[in-house]
């Protein structure tokens, strides 16, 4: 009699491992879903032509409707004072799956999904998930700064490098410090003792103007290369840098495309990989709410660009960096 008890007690437990088991696959697979069935729309805090973030995501959304087939709609210059009203809007409409593109937008996406559960959210370089129709995909942008430390550091002539950035968020100020400690180590191993960096926030994505102005207050105080990320406003700093003759390395799109004897190298995010990625995962069931993931060199995001100006030397020890 005991035996049998003992024996129904391990069957009970096992069964109750299992359920457990099923459980926890259930909670990490969403149902899947026809990509082709479904209602997309992003939404981007710029116009195209910025030479960065948003030119960026036009090119991988145009990527993903060719390769995979499909429709994406696109909210352009979607302003921080409307996000809210922009989300309502497009969960009203019933889309499937929008997604904004920035970390301003996590909030807003936070707080409106909640009244949205049968439309998936996702936010592009968000730092936060709290809903379970609420996906955060973020770049490690960390790792484009210090490709772009490599090449930085081997150009470098005087060692006094200008940094102008959009917002001093998190992400921007871990992605700078990274580009700043490998440019300060690379110059330190070649015997450069005079090092100086210049950082400024424009607290704006727009203001060319100002951009350009903080660009020209660093080639004033001696920086000969720039780093500049912040979208549409770093247009003011490549112009204040092509009329000085200053050297600009550009990130996140391809300013070395339109202007190779200033812009000499660039680190391109691919978003045609990026948005794949997402869309893949979100049609197998595998985008979850409540998650953050990242993705980076490992997922091919990132894409060095040269001008002729920059040697096969330094472009190997970009690719070493990178791991390739």
């Amino acid at each position: 009699m005991i035996h049998s008890i003992k024996r129904y007690g391990r069957v009970l437990l096992a069964g109750i491992f299992m359920l457990l088991l099923w459980g926890c696959a259930l909670q990490n697979h969403s149902p899947r879903r026809e990509l082709k069935n479904s209602r997309i729309v992003v939404l981007l805090p710029g116009e195209g032509g910025d030479l960065s973030w948003n030119d960026t995501n036009m090119e991988g959304i145009s990527y993903c409707e060719e390769k995979l087939g499909i429709t994406i709609e696109c909210r352009k210059n979607v302003q921080e004072t409307e996000f809210e009203q922009v989300l309502v809007e497009c969960a009203e409409k019933d889309y499937d799956l929008i997604l904004a593109s920035g970390e301003q937008f996590t909030d807003s996406v936070n707080t409106t999904a909640e009244r949205y559960p049968d439309t998936f959210f996702c936010v592009i370089n968000g730092i936060r998930a709290d809903q379970e129709n609420v996906a955060s995909v973020r770049p490690r942008e960390y790792e484009a700064s210090e490709m772009a430390a490599v090449i930085t550091g081997n150009i470098a002539e005087t060692g006094t490098i200008g940094m102008v950035a959009g917002y001093p968020n998190e992400g921007m100020e871990h992605l700078l410090d990274v580009y700043e400690g490998k440019v300060r180590e690379i110059l330190e191993e070649r015997g450069m003792e005079k090092i100086v960096f210049l950082r400024a926030y424009t607290n704006s994505w727009t203001d060319q103007g100002l951009a350009r102005k903080m660009a020209e207050q660093m080639i004033g105080s001696g920086a000969e290369i720039l780093f500049v990320y912040s979208n549409e406003a770093g247009l003011g700093c490549i112009e204040a840098a092509r009329d000085q003759g200053t050297k600009v390395i550009g990130f996140s799109s391809n300013p070395t495309r339109e202007h190779p004897d200033t812009v000499v190298a660039s680190i391109k995010f691919d978003f045609g990989k990026l948005y794949e990625w997402i869309l893949s995962r979100y049609e197998n069931g595998k985008l979850r709410g409540k998650k953050l993931e990242e993705v980076g060199q490992e997922e091919g995001i990132f894409v060095p660009v040269y001008s002729s100006g920059i040697s096969p030397e330094i472009r190997e020890k970009v690719k070493q960096a990178s791991g390739e």
